[in-house]
């Protein structure tokens, strides 16, 4: 055999095999991964939320939260509606009844899915991620507001926000985990001032095991996204963050248990 061959069965191997020391938490990222081939259901959808949580080890999802042009809340990842949906824009522009019509462009057409007291319910059946897809400071108090009044558990559903700004919105009402690129963005000054945030939120190949050890040692959480190769499964779970949203929620699964 190749020497390149036979690496090539090592790495397989090594990327397949159990991650028996990891305490990290599995939830599926928009539910059932983002561009994942292999998937189910369409992301965000309610057949993908209800998937996820039948699949035994799995602590729930993470959605995506956008408000429309009326004021009421949707999961939704894009920008726009346009190459994955029936319908043409975005979601902050569309009536309510406009997106009661919408669909996705896939076998089964899974509806948009609406965030209210049903959609709740069923997230309800483990814990929630609520990545909030904010386009301002002014709409986040609109949907600061719309979130409130579905009066949902809140130790069981947490935000996430990409900016500082967004985090007084809500960080006396809810849990909060702010989106960063890189580990330098939290400083320790933001640390000191913002005591009420309760991690972070970071792709997976940007931060490493030690710098997850210090933020859990202050009692900072630690959300990692962005995975979906063996390879890159078994690297998150070896640095053992807190949560870790996966893009093959399967195959995570099997690696973490």
């Amino acid at each position: 055999m190749r020497l390149s061959s036979l690496m090539g069965v090592v790495l397989l191997l090594w990327g397949c095999s159990k991650v028996n020391n990891s305490t990290t938490k599995i939830f599926g990222h928009a539910a059932t991964g983002l561009q994942n081939p292999n998937a189910i259901y369409h992301d965000n959808s309610l057949d993908a939320i209800r998937y996820a949580s039948s699949l035994t080890g799995c602590s729930g999802v993470e959605v995506d939260v956008r408000m429309d042009a009326q004021g009421k809340l949707w999961l939704f990842h894009d920008d726009l509606l346009d190459e994955e949906t029936n319908l043409s824009g975005s979601v902050e522009e569309m009536t309510t009844d406009e997106l009661m019509s919408g669909h996705y462009r896939t076998l089964k057409k899974e509806p948009l899915l609406k965030l209210d007291a049903a959609t709740t319910a069923e997230l309800s059946q483990g814990n929630t991620f609520l990545d909030l897809k904010i386009p301002g400071i002014s709409k986040a108090q609109e949907i600061k507001s719309a979130l409130l009044a579905l009066d949902f558990d809140t130790t069981k559903f947490a935000l996430i926000v990409s900016s500082l700004s967004y985090v007084d919105v809500f960080k006396y009402d809810f849990q909060v985990f702010l989106s960063i690129n890189d580990v330098t963005e939290l400083t320790s000054e933001l640390i000191a001032n913002e005591p009420r945030i309760r991690g972070i939120c970071i792709r997976s190949t940007q931060i490493t095991r030690e710098e997850i050890n210090f933020l859990k040692s202050i009692n900072k959480e630690v959300i990692c996204y962005e995975v979906r190769s063996p390879k890159g499964i078994k690297m998150a779970l070896t640095k053992n963050p807190t949560y870790l949203l996966t893009d093959d929620l399967k195959l995570t699964l099997g690696l973490r248990y």
